[in-house]
């Protein structure tokens, strides 16, 4: 084998090992892969004083002005945020970005119109994700 097959050999086997240590590195550095768990995804009509969700369900009739996700979740390390997406119709009608608490603990956000007009009817979905990982896509409708 000629020195500058010798030299291409050994410069490619330095990058697949390079590769190798940085694929094992980004798996195991993901966030996204780690033990944080979101649980008991709803929807509701709003919650009370201690956070707890009223009136879940998936479908609800026409003349709500809001709409609240509730969810808990576990183990979130300092700085975890989720990304929370509004679909009516298959389209996106708002995104939001909501930071946790570290440990446990429970979130709800609400939708509602700016103008405070009730929400049109038809189906809706939310998802929540952090990074690529979908934890939940979740439908509902609102009805006659």
């Amino acid at each position: 084998m000629s020195r500058n097959g010798r030299f291409f050999l050994l410069l490619m086997s330095c990058v697949i090992i390079l590769l190798l240590v940085f694929s094992f590195w980004a798996v195991r550095s993901n966030k996204a892969a780690g033990a944080f768990e979101i649980h008991n995804v709803l929807m509701c009509d709003e919650v009370d004083d201690r956070m707890q969700p009223l009136g879940a369900g998936s479908v609800f009739s026409y003349g709500t002005r809001q709409l609240c996700l509730w969810f808990d979740y576990s183990r979130a390390s300092g700085g975890d945020v989720v990304r929370v997406r509004w679909y009516y119709r298959g389209r996106p009608i708002h995104s939001e970005v909501l930071r946790l608490t570290p440990g446990d603990g429970a979130k709800a956000y609400c939708l509602l119109l700016e103008d405070g007009s009730p929400l049109p009817k038809g189906s809706y979905s939310i998802r929540i994700s952090m990074y690529d990982r979908v934890f939940s896509d979740l439908p509902f409708v609102i009805s006659e």
